[in-house]
């Protein structure tokens, strides 16, 4: 289950959408302390372009919104709601590969056993086909018998073809559940 997890992109998307709400988070109640903003600039001024004179102007600015409302706090809160919704399509998604993964394995132990099944199917209508082949040959036997014997037969065959592709197609559901698609 953890190698299906780790590999699939949909997971890794919400791992970074869970990380990225964390951050969010993070960022808005940084909204509850104090703001610096340090300020610059820098001209020339006169009265000739070859006497001009250079001005520096140097600022800092410290504001504290102390009420705005109760923003901060519903951001926060919004924040927060949001990564339980991440969350719980994380928790979802892991409920849904789990299945998957569970689904495809137990297609797979079915379509095995499947297979011995129509083996020993096969077996069966072709030694019906050899007793009808030869009471036909000797004289016993009608050709509806040998022509039964023979559609069992292919059937037989049919079925043991379409074990292993229900077997093929089974593993490549559990490739795809294991996300190594």
């Amino acid at each position: 289950m953890s190698r299906a997890i780790d590999s699939r992109p949909d997971v890794a998307a919400l791992d970074r959408q869970h990380e990225s709400q964390i951050k969010t988070i993070r960022s808005l109640r940084g909204a509850y302390g104090p703001n610096l903003v340090a300020t610059s600039s820098g001209t020339e001024k006169g009265t000739q372009l070859n006497n001009l004179v250079p001005n520096w102007n140097v600022g800092v600015i410290l504001t504290w919104p102390i009420f705005q409302g109760g923003l901060t706090n519903g951001q926060v809160r919004e924040a927060e709601a949001n990564l339980e919704v991440v969350d719980s399509q994380l928790a979802s998604l892991r409920i849904q590969i789990r299945t998957q993964v569970d689904q495809a394995r137990l297609a797979v132990r079915a379509a095995k056993a499947s297979i011995g099944a129509s083996d020993d199917a096969l077996s069966s209508a072709r030694l019906q086909l050899k007793l009808a082949e030869g009471r036909y040959a000797a004289g016993v036997g009608s050709i509806i018998e040998l022509a039964d014997a023979q559609v069992a037969y292919t059937n037989a065959r049919a079925q043991v073809v379409q074990a292993h592709f229900n077997l093929s197609n089974s593993r490549a559901q559990l490739i795809t559940a294991l996300g190594l698609r």
